[in-house]
């Protein structure tokens, strides 16, 4: 377990991205849901402004007000618990303006000069690209790299830049190097039935199954020239792109088909309240299997995008959702995945640092049940947890004395008169 544990704690921290589209936002949400769903996010992004075709912004009153809201909520958490305040232009069926302005210079910085006025009156830090179909040719080869590199120059260092494509749509990789690459590329694994796993209806399948993501990954990041996993979907294969630099996604609602042509899409909260299970990933609502992915689905995309090692998870879209306290929410479930993969053997207060405070811990929850300092997840604190802190802690930290003994401790006194002796000679 100690093993496992150390190789995860050195693995990079896996974002959490959230989508709140602007036709979903009111009152009570902001002030009843949004709050603790934040909490559990690394970044928030409003969906819903759109480039015009000569630059400029769709910004409305109430686009500025509902980001003045999302940003007054962020601001109001504990600073450790604040996502970054993000927001996507574009969209299915909103990226015709994206065409004309990048592929003129002087349109792509009145583009990048009209974001950063935008981030500067919200607070955001981030702008999300969601040209997700660009046309092959110039549009993808170098209109939209272009776009996406002066946005970047214009916003510097300090502020993110994404771009959000479809898995097949490979745009050039020259975004991710240089003085202003960018910050990732939003894979949109969203909606994977198309990619069809049912041998009788080629039109039909699950919806984002894990294998139809690690495909879309490999198709990215393995080297140039490796075979073709899905040839029927993937002109080509193999762009070398550092998955650190990737993000997939997760989708909150079911999609399947109510047996013709006609397509069908429910929330998650809707087929929970209203669905009945029919096997492991399908409800049966309104007549239709609908597929979705299961708790256990949202853990295991979480589990294989920190393995993978990509920089982000994004979810469409946070109203989907069960409430954030609700124990069978899906982002509550991805949040605890995460928790668990990325902390710290020995960090007992959370704090991201093994040093005298985890001690303290561990010290003050010897030989209880339950109680913290549980360092190897048998849910208790004994000598075996001092060991994993031992291997984790800063070695500058001082050391304080261990407590009296107990009789608990007086059972493992050769483990603990080994802790203690260790104890008094770094002390």
């Amino acid at each position: 377990m100690a093993t496992l544990f150390a190789g995860l704690s050195q693995a990079a921290a896996l974002d959490l991205i959230g989508y709140l589209p602007n036709y979903r936002i009111n009152a009570s949400y902001v002030a009843n849901t949004l709050p603790g769903q934040l909490a559990m996010l690394d970044e928030i992004r409003y969906f819903g402004i759109t480039v015009n075709s000569s630059g400029g912004l769709t910004t409305t009153a109430a686009d500025l007000s509902n980001l003045q809201a999302i940003k007054m909520a962020i601001d109001a958490l504990p600073a450790a618990q604040r996502p970054r305040l993000g927001i996507t232009i574009g969209g299915a069926g909103t990226s015709d303006g994206f065409g004309p302005v990048a592929s003129s210079s002087s349109l792509r910085t009145t583009f990048a000069q009209n974001l950063k006025s935008l981030l500067d009156q919200t607070g955001a830090v981030a702008v999300d690209l969601d040209w997700e179909h660009p046309a092959a040719g110039p549009e993808r080869a170098t209109h939209f790299p272009a776009m996406l590199t002066r946005v970047k120059q214009e916003f510097g260092a300090d502020r993110r830049v994404y771009a959000t494509v479809d898995p097949t749509v490979m745009i050039s990789t020259s975004v991710l190097s240089g003085a202003n690459a960018i910050d990732g590329v939003s894979l949109m694994t969203y909606d994977l039935g198309w990619w069809s796993n049912d041998p009788a209806d080629p039109n039909t399948g699950q919806h984002s199954l894990q294998e139809y993501v690690d495909d879309a990954v490999q198709a990215w990041a393995d080297p140039p020239g490796s075979p073709n996993q899905r040839p029927w979907v993937f002109g080509t294969w193999g762009r070398n792109v550092a998955k650190e630099k990737l993000g997939v996604g997760l989708p909150f609602y079911g999609r399947g088909f109510n047996g013709s042509s006609a397509d069908v899409a429910v929330a998650y909260r809707d087929l929970v309240a209203g669905g009945t299970t029919s096997n492991g990933a399908a409800y049966v609502h309104g007549g239709s299997n609908v597929w979705i992915p299961s708790l256990a689905m949202v853990e295991q995309r979480v589990q294989q995008a920190h393995a993978a090692g990509l920089q982000h998870l994004i979810f469409w879209e946070l109203s989907h959702d069960l409430g954030p306290s609700h124990p069978n929410s899906m982002l509550r479930t991805a949040y605890e995945k995460k928790q668990s993969l990325e902390a710290i053997p020995g960090d007992f207060d959370g704090d991201g640092a093994v040093g005298q405070l985890d001690l303290n811990l561990w010290q003050a929850a010897f030989g209880a049940i339950g109680n913290g300092g549980d360092a190897d997840g048998d849910n208790d604190a004994d000598g075996a947890d001092f060991l994993i802190w031992q291997r984790h802690a800063t070695p500058a930290v001082p050391l304080a004395p261990l407590p009296e003994p107990s009789a608990w401790m007086m059972i493992a006194a050769p483990l603990v008169g080994f802790v203690a002796d260790w104890l008094r000679r770094r002390a």
